[in-house]
């Protein structure tokens, strides 16, 4: 790549991350034979309760069809529902404490009244309400059952010691349990700068480059995260700022030409975003129209809520959520490395230089600016390298997959009409 597109940095601060990994634990009730006896990962005894007598079968868990018309069978359901969900986060916990990863699970965690950055020092076991795996339940022969779970980090200094770790949590986990990922769960990465949170300067010159780079740096993840069916929206179709930017292009596009709408993007859009003056705009203006309606729900894909003023002083970070969940602990590496890269890069780059970086490659594709230049522009040879072949041997298959998905979109969308 040439050097041009190369941006020079200044002095880097020290940068903090934290991880979270939502996934399903398939389980199998003990009144059932193993589907899969080759796999030497358990599934048999592993939410079963420390004290519950061992020669007993578990209480079997009725399909949700059945106990939501009883309303007794449903209370004593969800009763041993959540015990046997309790049991499997504290024998996780024990796995990853004996392995040398301290954890606690959920049901054993005590809160601080006024948590500090370092009393974020376990992994925590705990589970998810937007995990949706759900039950197989069959009338002939049952299979799995799938526990929601989602592992959370402590608050790391971002060093090559502490990415390891979450490598080798990875490995642990998948080791012992039979894991399932689908689209319904997801992996969060936080970066911060330990308490302080983000000054103006910083977080604007993050949002100016992943809002002019989303497209490119979006060809790394399923398709599905850059639709109305994600989780959490895209930046650039979903915040207030896009909202406010598509009203006035429509204006232009009636009455202007394509010079006029290039010149109309570069300026509302890149000048308009490095000119936002404090945190708690570029967070209003960055963010989902409907952020305070339901911050769990509106988050988008860059998620910079949690830097306002009113946030808890643990959670002031930038939060990346747009990446499937996985136990490929190779992957996840280099995420968590692109995620800290894109903030460090924001607080040492020139803002006149990015300025004029961003406005040279808002209109570009993804093919005429790849996400391969995306990353050596940031200074990251080796994520560069690791996506670029990802990238390039799946884009057939992307391909594919983006058109049935705009189809199932489109039908889904003339049904709603």
């Amino acid at each position: 790549m040439s050097d041009e597109n190369v941006l020079p940095q200044t002095n880097p601060m020290e940068l903090t991350f934290g991880f979270e990994l939502e996934f399903g634990v398939k389980s199998v009730p003990d009144q059932f034979l193993d589907p899969e006896p080759n796999d030497p990962r358990h599934v048999h005894g592993i939410t079963r309760p420390e004290r519950y007598p061992k020669d007993q079968f578990l209480p079997y868990l009725e399909s949700p069809d059945v106990v939501e018309e009883n309303t007794a069978l449903w209370e004593k359901t969800l009763e041993n529902f959540n015990a046997q969900l309790d049991a499997l986060q504290i024998g996780m916990a024990k796995l990853l404490t004996e392995n040398g990863l301290p954890a606690v699970a959920q049901a054993d965690e005590e809160e601080s009244k006024d948590p500090s950055i370092k009393d974020l020092k376990y992994w925590v076991i705990s589970n998810d309400a937007t995990i949706n795996h759900g039950s197989s339940y069959n009338t002939n022969s049952h299979t799995y059952f799938w526990w929601p779970i989602e592992i959370q980090s402590p608050a790391y200094i971002y060093n090559e010691e502490n990415k390891q770790k979450v490598r080798k949590v990875l490995q642990c986990i998948d080791s012992v349990y039979r894991t399932n990922c689908d689209l319904s769960a997801d992996i969060h990465v936080h970066i911060g700068n330990g308490q302080k949170g983000f000054d103006a300067r910083t977080l604007r010159k993050f949002m100016a480059f992943v809002y002019t780079f989303e497209n490119q740096i979006a060809t790394i993840h399923p398709p599905h995260y850059m639709t109305q069916r994600a989780f959490s929206k895209p930046v650039r179709t979903h915040s207030l700022l896009a909202q406010a930017i598509r009203d006035h292009r429509d204006e232009i596009i009636e009455t202007g030409g394509e010079e006029d709408l290039r010149k109309f993007d570069e300026d509302a859009i890149i000048d308009g975003i490095l000119e936002i003056d404090t945190v708690e705009n570029i967070v209003s203006i960055l963010s989902s129209p409907k952020i305070e309606e339901d911050r769990l729900f509106n988050r988008l894909t860059y998620s910079i809520c949690n830097l306002k003023t009113d946030a808890e002083k643990v959670k002031k970070t930038i939060e990346f959520r747009q990446h499937k969940s996985t136990f490929d602990d190779e992957e996840v590496y280099h995420w968590i490395t692109v995620c800290r890269s894109l903030v460090q890069f924001a607080s040492t780059v020139d803002e006149e230089v990015l300025r004029k970086f961003c406005k040279e490659h808002f209109h570009k594709t993804v093919d005429e600016f790849s996400v391969v230049e995306v990353f050596m522009a940031l200074g990251c040879p080796a994520q560069a390298y690791y996506y670029g072949i990802r990238v390039f041997a799946g884009k057939e298959e992307r391909a594919e997959e983006e058109r049935k998905l705009r189809k199932e979109i489109e039908d889904e969308n003339r049904k709603e009409e």
